[in-house]
């Protein structure tokens, strides 16, 4: 981190175990795109931060005068760490007593370290057929579903089931492959492919939360029917691409309540799909839409479409909105924690996809360019890369990279990653390259999560 906001001299340097509440993190111990805190430089304002950064870092640099940036005082901060408070909690301040409240209900996290961790079964490069094959069949049945839902008629739940079935089992084999197929992104297919790109990254996070397989179908048939309601909005307001105004955007905010009603009358409801249907645009301090409910009313589901949902919507093309960078969503999500989006669930969210997601078309310092396959946990900023222009950008035979390898010190540094390419770039695009197994031969296969 740069220097230029904060001098040194205003650093102490804190063991992981000794952070309070109310202290502001200006440095770890680690190159901050190695964590899950994406802004360089933060106030700890909930217990789940102190979680993530014990996880992380074995000590921290904090401000000792408790400042932040432009020198505006820590509202949280008496002495050293949190406000002084009686007793019976009557002298918390606003912070205390919402982090004290939220760490009552059960933790979502704590009950993930309480379950068995999906182990990788497949390469990358193995899963990637079956996980072709399970993306064309669920692209099939999600543009079907969406058809019926624009004309009214009831939604084939059953189908939905089946196909997203065959996602979680390419998904618990490896994630990585059908992750790749979710960057594959057409702007005139939005409406359909978010609702699949959505259900396959909820599978993909909930595998990270270790939820057992009949929980993961549950979650990415929720994902894959949470828009349907989209379908009966007038095209003109989906497809607009200038700002809606008040009417328009209070009619772009029924599709909640449509979703629901349609999904309601569709033979074999789905109590959990119809739940997120109509509370994915609900908000933990409740000032999301329809209804404006608070954390303690929405489910698990419910609040992992929501992160899904967003990160998807801004890592696309829309008719009015061009896609952002994974890494400027994230830091959006991370801005919105705690607010918008679930606290924990958004740190983890980002923990899971890192800077460079599968399918991400990379830029290295060397000028080689290639397409990421898979990344460790805890190294997401050093993935596999499969190259395929060399320095000059001309097209070369292929091979695999494991940029772990610099960290090792068996790469130069010019082979980490210089920036993010868009699709079509350099005339690469995702869906015109296909992972072949062949390729796993030319280099040690390491996909271990």
């Amino acid at each position: 981190m740069s220097n230029k906001f904060l001098d040194r001299s205003n650093y102490i340097r804190v063991p992981a175990s000794g952070l309070k509440l109310g202290m502001f993190v200006a440095e770890l111990d680690r190159p901050w795109l190695e964590t899950p805190f994406l802004m360089q430089g933060f106030t700890i304002r909930s217990l789940s931060e102190i979680r993530k950064l014990k996880e992380y870092c074995d000590y921290v640099f904090v401000d000792k005068e408790g400042r932040l940036w432009g020198d505006k005082r820590d509202p949280f901060r008496t002495g050293f760490g949190m406000p002084k408070r009686n007793a019976d909690g009557s002298g918390d301040s606003g912070l205390q007593k919402r982090a004290r409240s939220a760490d009552k209900q059960e933790s979502a996290i704590e009950a993930m370290y309480t379950r068995s961790e999906h182990k990788i079964r497949t390469s990358t490069e193995e899963e990637h057929p079956a996980a072709r094959a399970a993306y064309k069949a669920a692209h099939h049945t999600v543009s079907g579903i969406l058809e019926d839902a624009r004309l009214g008629n009831a939604l084939d739940t059953q189908a939905a089931k089946d196909v997203v079935s065959s996602c979680v089992d390419s998904l618990l084999r490896n994630p990585s492959a059908l992750m790749w197929m979710a960057k594959i992104k057409h702007v005139d297919e939005y409406t359909m492919e978010h609702c699949l790109n959505v259900c396959i990254l909820a599978i993909a996070f909930g595998r990270h939360l270790r939820l057992d397989e009949e929980e993961l179908v549950k979650l990415g048939t929720g994902g894959m029917l949470h828009d349907v309601g989209k379908m009966q909005i007038p095209s003109e307001i989906i497809n607009k691409p200038a700002k809606l105004s008040e009417e328009e955007f209070a009619e772009m905010r029924r599709h909640p309540e449509i979703g629901r009603s349609l999904l309601m009358k569709s033979q074999g409801s789905m109590g959990y799909a119809v739940d997120v249907a109509l509370n994915h645009h609900e908000q933990m301090d409740g000032k999301g839409y329809p209804r404006g409910l608070f954390a303690k009313e929405l489910s698990q589901y419910s609040r992992i479409i929501a992160i899904v949902d967003a990160f998807d919507a801004m890592t696309s093309d829309r008719c009015y909105d061009a896609a952002r960078s994974t890494l400027d969503a994230l830091k959006e999500i991370y801005r919105h924690r705690g607010k918008q989006f679930d606290e924990e669930l958004a740190l983890e969210f980002i923990q899971l996809m890192g800077p460079y997601p599968p399918g991400t078309i990379v830029e290295l310092n060397n000028g080689a360019v290639g397409i990421v396959l898979s990344s460790q946990e805890k190294k997401r900023h050093l993935p596999r890369v499969r190259l395929v222009l060399d320095e000059n950008k001309q097209s070369m035979e292929e091979q695999v990279v494991d940029l772990i390898d610099v960290q090792r010190g068996s790469l130069p540094r010019d082979w980490l990653i210089r920036k993010v390419l868009k699709d079509g770039d350099h005339g690469i695009y995702l869906e015109e390259y296909p992972v072949r197994r062949a390729v796993a031969a030319m280099v040690p296969v390491d996909d271990a999560e």
